[in-house]
């Protein structure tokens, strides 16, 4: 048995597939013709999971291109569940509920949500939210589990603070056997404070070292880099893969994500051996 995990090239965005001899899972659909061509030219029938780490473009195209991707692969493809981000059906409502000028895209909003509750009630797909400690998807030697946020969490942050989906944005650790990967998503702020505190509170009896680690953000560099620094340095890991778009307007991969990396690189005491972008930017060539 095998375990494959393939980021595809979509820029500045997030779509990771793994795949094992039993399960096929998506992380984030960020640009869905790349991951429509994917599927197609693999074949593949059936997808056991997808998450989507937070409600961001780059990383969720939105209900009614969500409910379109189902639609026009349900005759293809069975997809057993999908993971969505914190409260995105409210959001959605509300927008439904508060539209006193018939906007068109409204109304298609209002159809997908109306295709979406058919299929909840089929459980076909199935709709639900990720949680730590919640849900784990386990299939043979493949574990897959959120390290964050917390439903603490997410929802006490949500109450204080509006708009900041990268902190609440979903960390996975994917294991397989004694094999295991890091996807950070854009976690940053005080959701990257959070998840490191997790870590080295519950550190004594877990092993949060990794063989690969999604660098956070497509290689922004947060306010608390420090922080990030920690958290890469606590990982350990021996890849580091940066999803980045070779024309983004954000400057990344920043060069302080960048020098970040060379020095874990160069210290004889870690093991980070390579780091790669899915495309080439401008600091990317030093790689």
């Amino acid at each position: 048995m095998t375990c494959e995990i393939t980021f595809l090239p979509v820029g500045n965005a997030d779509s990771i597939v793994i795949q094992t001899d039993i399960s096929t899972i998506i992380v984030d659909l960020g640009k869905l013709d790349v991951l429509e061509s994917w599927l197609q030219e693999h074949e593949i029938s059936r997808i056991h999971r997808i998450y989507i780490t937070h409600a961001h473009s780059d990383h969720f195209p939105s209900l009614i291109r969500l409910k379109d991707f189902i639609t026009d692969w349900q005759e293809i493809i069975s997809i057993d569940k999908i993971h969505l981000p914190y409260k995105v059906f409210e959001i959605a409502r509300k927008k439904v509920s508060s539209d006193k000028n018939n906007d068109p895209k409204i109304g298609k909003l209002r159809l997908a949500l109306k295709s979406i509750s058919e299929w909840e009630k089929r459980r076909k797909p199935k709709f639900s939210h990720i949680a730590r400690d919640g849900e784990e998807y386990s299939d043979g030697l493949l574990k897959i589990e959120a390290l964050h946020p917390s439903q603490y969490y997410v929802e006490n942050h949500s109450a204080i603070i509006a708009g900041k989906l990268n902190e609440i944005s979903t960390v996975l650790r994917v294991s397989y056997s004694k094999f295991s990967t890091f996807l950070l998503a854009d976690i940053e702020g005080a959701g990257l404070t959070e998840l490191l505190s997790f870590l080295n509170m519950n550190s004594e009896g877990n092993n949060f070292t990794a063989n690969i680690v999604k660098i956070p953000h497509h290689g922004a560099y947060p306010k608390n880099g420090d922080e990030l620094k920690e958290l890469l340095a606590l990982i350990d890991a021996e890849l580091a893969v940066l999803s980045v778009g070779s024309t983004n307007r954000y400057g990344h991969v920043q060069p302080e994500l960048f020098k970040a990396l060379i020095d874990l690189k160069d210290n004889k005491d870690k093991r980070l051996d390579k780091f790669i972008c899915t495309e080439v930017t401008r600091t990317c060539k030093h790689s």
